[in-house]
């Protein structure tokens, strides 16, 4: 049973605004970037308040991308944005948008920016202590390194859009912040979920099941998992994008909707 102090907690959670959510994932994500830019084979411009991180010209372009910490910084720095993106030859790179974030986007559109697509964002007070139970057969491990969730992730995603990270494949996994969890049958990797956590937050990425092994709730089980470790670990809250694909699981397991964040892309000729 929860205790007047937990259950207040609880219900604090639960009360953010889709605000507060919004930007505890504009958090979670501009500290992973900056991760895999000092651990992993991305590159980086990097300014108070603004992170443009991408890879070689010719690369998957939802990696080339600017990430801002509050409104008010990214105007001032789209110039120097564009120069950087320019200079490695970059023509394309997108800034992902918040619902309702006008001056971002009166800044880009004055910049030569346009909306094109969007990402689903979800958040959630992380539930009390529940154990995982997974069925028979299927194994739950804490992998060290990220082996085998990039191998699941390169055969459900873009091609390629996993490389930056190959620093990461056997490596042990950066610190601290970085957590998975792998779900095995008889040996065979079938699904598998990440998390960084930073301030109490904990972000959900690389969620991936093997396509032989959709259908059976392995994804919620590590999903599952992965917050019950978090919650362990001290974090009070979840926040994630999802694909299209994944957009039906997390409500099952208690994320809110928070509304889509809008790609606002700048192609240069």
């Amino acid at each position: 049973m929860l205790s007047t102090r937990e259950r207040t907690g609880t219900a604090r959670l639960e009360d953010m605004t889709n605000a507060e959510l919004h930007a505890r994932l504009r958090l979670n994500l501009l500290e992973l970037k900056r991760l895999q830019w000092r651990t992993g084979s991305l590159v980086a411009w990097d300014a108070p308040g603004v992170l443009a991180v991408g890879l070689p010209a010719g690369s998957p372009s939802m990696q080339q991308q600017v990430l801002y910490a509050w409104p008010e910084a990214l105007a001032p720095a789209l110039a120097d944005v564009e120069a950087w993106y320019l200079a490695r030859g970059v023509r394309i790179w997108r800034v992902a948008v918040t619902p309702g974030d006008t001056a971002a986007e009166h800044a880009l559109g004055a910049a030569g920016y346009q909306p094109h697509g969007a990402i689903g964002a979800m958040g959630r007070a992380l539930p009390p202590h529940a154990p995982v139970c997974p069925p028979e057969g299927i194994t739950l491990e804490r992998p060290d390194d990220l082996d085998a969730l990039l191998t699941l992730n390169a055969g459900c995603y873009e091609p390629g859009s996993m490389d930056y990270l190959a620093a990461w494949r056997r490596a042990p996994l950066p610190t601290p912040g970085v957590h998975a969890v792998l779900a095995r049958e008889s040996g065979q990797p079938l699904a598998c979920a990440m998390s960084f956590e930073h301030a109490g937050c904990a972000g959900l990425y690389m969620v991936a099941t093997h396509p032989r092994a959709r259908r059976r709730g392995l994804g919620a089980l590590v999903v599952q998992a992965l917050q019950e470790d978090a919650r362990a670990r001290g974090c009070t809250h979840g926040v994630l994008q999802s694909s299209p694909d994944g957009a039906g699981l997390y409500p099952r397991l208690g994320y809110r909707d928070l509304g889509d964040w809008v790609n606002w892309v700048r192609r240069v000729p």
